[in-house]
């Protein structure tokens, strides 16, 4: 005896799939999943870590030949992106954007102020950080970064945020000026001369370092005179 089930049946005029059919589904199978695979590997090198992190932090160190003198002499460290910052050189005075130069004819927010992305100034018992960009029509503002001790010393050190800096390039120029404060002189910096550009500069990415030699003749007073330095990304 049979036991049919009345739920299942099978109708004369039903279609067996023929081998044609079968071989075209199977394509578009295979084509669906190798383009989900690709989208998969594009995912995946979205979230790759990237090979070289960007710094955080800046650490400088500067040595002079003579104990730091803020009474007499002002410091800067002074920063561009993948360019060298250009610097008033003797018989120009050194000032800072928003000073009144004696010297009227000397165009320094067309020739030096541009080549400026933002400084540092040791002046008195502060370190004073002040961002550009620097036009005429408004002055800086000088923001206290941290405070000098005062005590006999012959180096600046500090670290600080790059995040302050706000790198917009794979590389940071920079250039370190001493600068007599009766005259308003540069008596001391890192190019060769004293009469070109800075051609130093470090990475910004992590674990980058530039270091080196002021070889420059001796200057007149000692705290004036750099002589080595070294600049660390992390």
């Amino acid at each position: 005896m049979k036991i049919q089930n009345p739920n299942f049946k099978i109708q004369r005029n039903d279609k067996i799939p023929s081998p044609n059919h079968l071989s075209f589904v199977i394509r578009i199978l295979f084509v669906i999943c190798h383009l989900s695979f690709v989208i998969f590997l594009c995912g995946c090198a979205k979230t790759e870590t990237p090979l070289f992190s960007a710094g955080k932090h800046l650490t400088i160190d500067i040595n002079f030949k003579g104990n730091i003198d803020t009474t007499l002499n002002k410091y800067y460290i002074i920063f561009n992106n993948n360019a060298a910052p250009k610097i008033p050189f003797m018989p120009e005075e050194f000032v800072e954007p928003g000073e009144t130069p004696s010297q009227p004819d000397v165009d320094y927010y067309g020739k030096y102020y541009p080549t400026w992305k933002n400084y540092i100034v040791l002046d008195g018992n502060s370190f004073y950080f002040v961002k550009g960009p620097f036009t005429s029509e408004a002055a800086p503002t000088k923001e206290v970064m941290a405070v000098w001790s005062g005590a006999e010393s012959r180096k600046i050190a500090f670290t600080m945020d790059m995040a302050k800096l706000a790198p917009t390039a794979d590389r940071l120029n920079f250039d370190f000026i001493t600068v007599d404060k009766a005259s308003k002189i540069v008596k001391d910096n890192l190019s060769p001369l004293n009469s070109s550009p800075s051609p130093y500069y470090v990475f910004t990415i992590s674990d980058s370092i530039a270091e080196g030699r002021d070889e420059t003749t001796a200057v007149s007073r000692e705290s004036l005179d750099i002589l080595d330095w070294r600049v660390i990304i992390q």
